[in-house]
């Protein structure tokens, strides 16, 4: 059985990455051909490689599924066409045991995106967003910001009419302090010391039935937010990592936003890994289902199940984020609902 099962195994990968690679490329070129007017004439032919390099982790992940069920099919489709899987059950060994390294091969190839996703991905796409703004895109680094509408958490609004990034400085800010009471605080300047920030030379308005002013030279708030914090960039949340994504939760929630759309992300990025092995068990239960099919209707078929899965998931993903469905079950049905379709086939198929 060891014999076998090496043999399964590796068919499955030799297959799976021929069909992502492909896939990645594909994509890649496509890509290039659509986006050759936006690039900038001065980025070099090393930055447009690098930047294009640096997808492919991305990409990977986005297109696994898709090569997943296409390897399965055709191994499996093979194995029928050749008479190897009457071979295999004559000697004695049942379908279940000869699949069971394929779906070991599904499981760890799953917790393995799941964390390259959390790493590798993660870093890769950070590194591609800010290769596009600062050459193709030529969004540079500005060392003086104007006019910043930003929400603080736990309770803070501020406007800063210039921030000076690298200095740690603000001139002109407005803070509205949504507490009971609330507060309207105005001063000239703000400096950052490395652990707070300090605020000097202004009032703080106490907004009760009769309104407080209170002037002051020198005033400590209590915010632990460094100066990047008001002069971050917007990074996509579908390119975010788990905790990230589950950082930019916690704040939007303390300040009172609504979460819906950044908490099916969260729970999408975790589930979206294992369709790689729910695709794959789907796969084999219509491989056998099915017996027989040549390589362009096994190639049809898995494009016609990938797509409709990634679909499915784009559906119940807006109704997550709308709130028709909870977070959780919109990014967990999809992968329910194929999972449950390759059980009941993999039934039929025993009977």
């Amino acid at each position: 059985m060891r014999i076998l099962d090496k043999y399964l195994t590796k068919e499955y990968l030799r297959l799976y990455l021929i069909f992502i690679l492909f896939f990645v490329a594909i994509y890649l070129l496509a890509d290039l051909f659509q986006s050759i007017n936006i690039l900038v004439k001065q980025a070099n032919f090393f930055l447009i490689v690098k930047y294009y390099l640096l997808h492919i982790p991305y990409l990977f992940g986005l297109l696994s599924p898709l090569a997943s069920i296409l390897a399965i099919l055709f191994i499996v489709s093979y194995l029928i066409e050749t008479y190897q899987i009457q071979a295999i059950q004559i000697s004695g060994i049942s379908i279940k045991r000869t699949i069971l390294p394929l779906l070991i091969t599904g499981i760890i190839l799953s917790f393995s995106l799941f964390f390259f996703n959390e790493t590798l991905t993660f870093k890769a796409d950070k590194i591609s967003q800010k290769i596009k703004e600062e050459n193709f895109l030529k969004v540079t680094p500005r060392k003086i910001q104007r006019n910043i509408f930003i929400q603080v958490p736990p309770h803070y609004l501020f406007y800063i009419r210039l921030f000076y990034s690298d200095e740690g400085k603000m001139e002109d800010v407005i803070i509205y302090k949504m507490s009971s009471p609330p507060s309207l605080l105005i001063c000239k300047e703000a400096r950052w010391t490395g652990k707070e920030w300090i605020f000097f030379k202004g009032r703080e308005y106490i907004l009760k039935e009769k309104p407080q002013e209170i002037p002051f030279d020198r005033k400590i708030i209590p915010l632990n937010k460094k100066p990047a914090y008001f002069s971050k960039k917007f990074f996509p949340f579908e390119k975010m990592n788990v905790t990230e994504l589950r950082r930019w939760i916690e704040e939007y929630r303390e300040s009172g936003f609504n979460t819906l759309d950044m908490e099916t992300k969260l729970h999408s990025k975790i589930s979206y890994p294992f369709a790689n092995f729910i695709l794959l068990f789907l796969g084999i239960s219509l491989a056998f289902f099915l017996r027989k099919g040549g390589k362009g209707a096994n190639f049809a078929l898995g494009l016609i199940v990938s797509f409709g899965y990634y679909e499915i998931t784009a559906l119940f993903k807006s109704m997550g984020e709308g709130g028709i469905l909870t977070p959780f079950l919109a990014a967990w049905l999809p992968n329910i609902l194929f999972f449950a379709g390759g059980v009941y086939l993999f039934t039929q198929i025993e009977r």
